[in-house]
């Protein structure tokens, strides 16, 4: 059950911060702190937790 509970949650982070494919510094900052708050919240696990931020970075680098 845990499982598909950080797998929706992920689903849900990258629909709501990568719809677009680029991230803006203000969305970037909001999408740290919601993986954040999913990893220590028990969500999702820290290795999940790393895949977004380097997602988010990724994303913040091609608007650049």
């Amino acid at each position: 059950m845990e499982c598909k509970k950080g797998t929706a949650a992920m689903l849900e982070w990258r629909g709501r911060f990568l719809g677009e494919g680029i991230l803006h510094e203000e969305d970037y900052d909001q999408a740290l702190r919601r993986a954040e708050e999913l990893e220590r919240s028990g969500v999702i696990t820290a290795s999940e937790w790393i895949e977004l931020v380097k997602l988010a970075n990724a994303a913040l680098l091609r608007l650049r």
